[in-house]
């Protein structure tokens, strides 16, 4: 166990790692590509590519929870043929699925888009297929343990899409782009294809129902709950372009919500690298060990939700536009509602981990299916008001129904206490008066110095940190520093 302990602590530093070039990266994309194509052209590009997203997950059937629960089993009792079997079958239901969803991303955007190019959603159709026939590859490491390697799928796609994507719009405008983006897919699937390749097996590649219902049947209500979650997250755009119509407040939530989604999606990325760990724990009776990592994890990652509200608060309305230029200062404006709602997912996520280790999946659906419904009815008359900023605030909305219904839920299957994680927030509130001292840009980043050093000294000394947690970050974070 101990040794499940150090692999688990060590792919989450490099996850940690991956995340900050994760990060340097989609910087450079905000600074660029935004300000290259134009909040026209933006606005198109990202509803286009959020759509593409959206198809991708059609193929998915709960590809990332079937991993995270069974492929931890197989690898403690040693049945690497097994495992090939199960992971062989599961890459033929993507290629299928691929196709399918390719084909119907098409017809949508062609018929509901038809003032854009047929080509370039053509080759955006292209990027469905290719997305879905890698993700196996990448999940499949999840299950392994190796979740640094799962993550990189991410910062791969977004480096090589830098690269590609200027010169692609420079040369054929939105149509370079797609093709780009094309490209940029099939270089990452290669990557994962040469990872994953000794746990392929040609002769098991086949549709064998009868040998997958077991793992459909766990699967496909995840499926269906990832499928409603990505409706949720991707369907902010089109929403703002449906009850708006302005092109230029798609772009406006596109790239603050993108921003949010960065730090959003770590989060249950962080706690999902701890699935193989917590299963094994559940399998040996450890429950109280495990209660107590759910406790850390609660509190750093609430920890980590505060750091970047005050990010937002502070220095917000100095970074956009110096990154993004002066025609993009509303999105300054729609990242405040988010950023507070990035304090309540944390406890999504926990609940979310706790409830595919306990194999209670029907929780997750309907916790899922209610903030979908929320999001919509506050969504409407929201974004017709505000647009883009209304977008954001129905998200706010939208994500306190998310994990007021999760806790309440799960604590019938695994109780935990929530004191930490309020007392973590709690004193990061301690120092909201200091936004009443904003100014210039090197005054703010003063504060959010001044609040940094305070903050962190505050949960010192409430010992809501302690010497031996901060020792562990370290052991986690080590693997940065010594590859």
């Amino acid at each position: 166990m101990i040794d499940e302990i150090k692999i688990t602590l060590r792919n989450v530093g490099l996850l940690l790692a991956q995340r900050g070039f994760l990060i340097a990266g989609n910087f450079i994309f905000a600074a660029l590509v935004p300000r290259f194509m134009g909040p026209g052209n933006y606005g198109r590009y990202a509803l286009i590519t959020s759509l593409s997203i959206w198809f991708v997950l059609f193929t998915d059937l709960g590809l990332t929870q079937v991993m995270g629960r069974y492929v931890p089993l197989f690898t403690l009792q040693r049945e690497k043929e097994t495992l090939k079997k199960l992971f062989s079958n599961l890459l033929s239901v993507s290629l299928v699925g691929g196709l399918l969803s390719a084909v119907l991303y098409f017809l949508f955007t062609g018929l509901w888009l038809a003032d854009l190019d047929g080509l370039l959603i053509a080759t955006m159709a292209g990027t469905v297929i290719v997305r879905s026939w890698a993700r196996p590859f990448f999940t499949l490491f999840l299950g392994l343990n190796q979740a640094a390697r799962w993550g990189v799928n991410e910062l791969l796609y977004r480096w090589i899409s830098i690269v590609l994507l200027l010169p692609g719009f420079y040369l054929a405008g939105l149509r370079g782009a797609c093709l780009a983006l094309l490209l940029t897919e099939l270089g990452v699937m290669m990557i994962g294809v040469w990872w994953g390749r000794s746990y392929f097996s040609w002769t098991e590649m086949r549709l064998d129902i009868r040998y997958l219902n077991p793992y459909f049947r766990f699967g496909l209500i995840f499926f269906v709950t990832n499928l409603l979650l990505s409706t949720f997250q991707r369907s902010g755009e089109v929403m703002v372009r449906f009850f708006n119509g302005d092109y230029v407040q798609v772009g406006y939530f596109g790239l603050a919500y993108n921003v949010y989604l960065l730090a959003a999606s770590t989060i249950p990325q962080f706690t999902l690298a701890f699935a193989p760990l917590m299963t094994t724990l559940l399998v040996k009776g450890e429950t109280e060990t495990l209660r107590q990592w759910v406790d850390h994890l609660l509190k750093w990652l609430a920890v980590g939700g505060v750091l970047v509200m005050f990010f937002v608060l502070l220095l917000g309305k100095n970074l956009v536009p110096l990154v993004l230029g002066i025609a993009y200062q509303p999105v300054a404006t729609n990242l405040l509602p988010l950023s507070v709602a990035l304090l309540l997912q944390p406890l999504a996520s926990i609940s979310n981990l706790l409830i595919l280790i306990y194999d209670q999946p029907k929780v997750a659906l309907s916790a899922v299916g209610k903030t979908l419904i929320a999001f919509w009815i506050f969504g409407i008359p929201l974004i017709s008001q505000w647009g883009s900023f209304g977008g954001c605030l129905a998200v706010l909305v939208a994500s306190f129904f998310h994990a007021g219904y999760f806790i309440w839920r799960i604590q019938n299957v695994f109780s935990f206490s929530l004191r930490k994680w309020a007392l973590t927030v709690g004193l990061g509130g301690l120092f909201l008066p200091l936004l009443w001292l904003r100014s210039s840009w090197p005054v703010n980043f003063g504060l959010y110095i001044l609040f940094f050093a305070g903050y962190g000294s505050t949960l010192v000394f409430w010992r809501v940190i302690t010497q031996e947690e901060i020792a562990t970050v370290r052991r986690a974070v080590r693997p940065l520093f010594n590859p």
